[in-house]
């Protein structure tokens, strides 16, 4: 919401003349009073923009010209003389005609106006039309302060217009145009223009410095940079200015666990859970962190926590479900998946791992299942790992279809549970290795190779 307010003394004598144009629903309002003899009583108005409700837009204009009223009679003439939406009001007005001077539109762009404002005021001021002069005029831009927002539906690119448009409308205040470039900002990493969003942010950041948001928002842009030094310098500001941003701890955990710090991502992630227990990403990301450290247990009690907090999120199934299978706990594995696989149909990597997990105690099951809800054929990757599996390629077939090393590493693993699951354990064993040594440590991939050279060594 941007609110403007004036009041205006002027010589000269105006009686109250308003001109009403037909009123809407919509998320600007003028009020206007006036009191005769202007040279007592003067001109008062208030307006706002981008305020919804009607009622809110209408009383909030009302009570702005009623306090800016230099007496009592211009207060109590204070009206509400038109409502707008999209559009551009004009007051023009002359203290050199008596009894009026005065004139007011609202039309769908400023300079229509202005010009029918003057000329209203023109024609009532007669021999002093010349001296009419526009003492204010703005424009509401509701439906682009919505888009730049991210409201109604819009696409990064109409977000971005958007913005745009009211950084260059200059009818914006200076706090307006910092959350628009704050907006533009976020709409340029949704749109993954990292670039972009940190200049935007370091405009937001000039006109405001304490801009907490800015600060958080910017580190997230470093962070997807995977600037994460960068990242963390700028989360570490946003917490400096508001010490209980429990998304700037989580996200600064992020990025720790990124660099492989991960004393301090758990004591960031620890912080967020003290502000805000119910957080199932810091109880989730937590567990990530303390399963890269080691300790198994600890990282199963942050992700049932996860689940029991926000039941209906599948990520903390599925961290759990890829930590089953690292156990051994095939059953609780493939329950766990399954309801990943049940709300994510397009997750291939799911269906993958539910079928490994079910098919260690029912293999002819798991296979229909995995026929079943594996339907996005073609030959992006993972899909030759399905076909693998579903007796589609042979394993020296899906490792050539793998285009690039992390999906060669992955072949391997996939290749390494075929061969364990036709009963070939030497076989198994040298892809399964072959997994470990060059799929990044990140990957399921990797821990689950891990997993199993384990077992395989027992």
């Amino acid at each position: 919401m941007a609110m403007m307010i004036q009041k205006i003394r002027l010589a000269g004598a105006v009686a109250l003349v308003f001109l009403s144009p037909r009123m809407a629903i919509a998320d600007g309002a003028l009020a206007i009073g006036a009191a005769s003899p202007i040279v007592q009583g003067g001109l008062a108005y208030g307006f706002t923009r981008h305020l919804s409700p009607r009622d809110s837009a209408q009383t909030l204009a009302l009570d702005t010209c009623r306090k800016l009223a230099n007496v009592p009679q211009t207060a109590a003439n204070c009206r509400v003389v038109g409502m707008f939406t999209d559009q551009c009001f004009a007051i023009a007005f002359t203290p050199q005609a008596a009894p009026t001077g005065f004139g007011w539109a609202i039309e769908a762009d400023r300079q229509t106006a202005i010009r029918k404002a003057m000329n209203i005021c023109a024609g009532m001021a007669g021999d002093d039309a010349k001296s009419c002069k526009v003492i204010e005029s703005r424009c509401d831009g509701t439906t682009l302060s919505d888009q730049c927002g991210g409201r109604a539906g819009a696409s990064p690119g109409q977000r971005i217009a958007s913005c745009t448009a009211l950084i260059g409308s200059g009818d914006e205040s200076d706090s307006d145009i910092v959350s628009d470039h704050v907006n533009r900002g976020n709409a340029h990493s949704d749109a993954q223009e990292f670039d972009d969003a940190i200049l935007d942010y370091d405009a937001a950041l000039k006109r405001d410095p304490t801009h907490a948001v800015a600060f958080y928002d910017r580190g997230t842009a470093y962070r997807m940079k995977q600037d994460h030094d960068k990242a963390i310098a700028d989360y570490g500001r946003a917490i400096a200015l508001n010490s209980r941003y429990e998304d700037a701890f989580v996200n600064r955990g992020v990025a720790y666990a990124a660099k492989g710090d991960f004393d301090r991502a758990i004591a960031d992630y620890t912080t967020a859970l003290l502000l805000d227990s119910a957080d199932a990403t810091a109880y989730r990301n937590r567990g990530n962190v303390y399963l890269e450290m080691g300790e198994p247990g600890f990282a199963m009690d942050d992700y049932d926590e996860a689940i029991r907090r926000a039941p209906g999120d599948v990520s903390g199934y599925r961290s759990r479900g890829y930590l089953h299978f690292y156990l051994g706990d095939f059953a609780r594995a493939a329950d766990d998946l399954a309801h990943v696989v049940t709300s994510e149909r397009d997750d291939l990597y799911a269906m993958l791992w539910a079928y490994l997990a079910a098919a260690r105690t029912d293999a002819e099951s798991a296979r229909r299942n995995l026929a079943q809800t594996a339907t996005r054929k073609g030959p992006a990757w993972p899909y030759p790992a399905v076909e693998l599996f579903l007796g589609g390629r042979t394993f020296e077939s899906t490792l050539s279809a793998a285009g690039n090393p992390s999906e060669r590493c992955e072949a391997q693993f996939y290749g390494g549970e075929w061969q364990l699951l036709q009963g070939d354990g030497a076989a198994a064993a040298t892809a399964l290795t072959a997994a470990a040594d060059t799929c990044p440590k990140s990957f399921i991939e990797h821990k689950g190779a891990q997993a199993e050279l384990k077992r395989l060594r027992q």
